[in-house]
């Protein structure tokens, strides 16, 4: 029987080897900041949160970027599964808002095993409904 192993990536920041759920993380914010139709041989990459440009900061909008972050990444990263998600305001005056993401990490969901089960949380700025742009910072 084969060893089952945990995916393994490279941060785009420091070129750094990530394993685990540190890579699972970052496959969330590229998936956050990649808009769905602009990555070469992977068209369906990305989150939908383009038509939220330019929005008020309502409850609405919101609840519309969560819905879409939740599709986008349950439908993309079979290593989390998110439990809660909460809006954090980190600069209101000029509208930029986080989010707080407490989520389930399997290390070989990508392997679709999910007998081992990690709980986890992290926080992800969004600058999409700030800056219009599907950036994540």
């Amino acid at each position: 029987m084969a060893a089952r192993t945990t995916r393994t990536g490279i941060d785009p920041e420091t070129g750094r080897l990530l394993r685990g759920r540190a890579h699972a993380e970052s496959c969330v914010r590229r998936i956050l900041a990649t808009r769905i139709g602009t990555r070469v041989m992977r068209l369906d990459l990305g989150a939908d949160l383009a038509p939220l440009r330019g929005e008020n900061l309502t409850a609405a909008n919101v609840l519309r970027a969560y819905a879409e972050m939740v599709t986008a990444v349950h439908s993309q990263e079979p290593a989390i599964r998110f439990r809660k998600i909460e809006p954090a305001l980190t600069d209101g005056r000029n509208g930029a808002i986080a989010f707080v993401f407490s989520y389930v990490f399997y290390p070989f969901g990508h392997l679709g095993d999910y007998s081992v089960a990690e709980d986890a949380d992290v926080r992800v700025p969004v600058t999409a409904l700030a800056r219009g742009t599907a950036a994540v910072s």
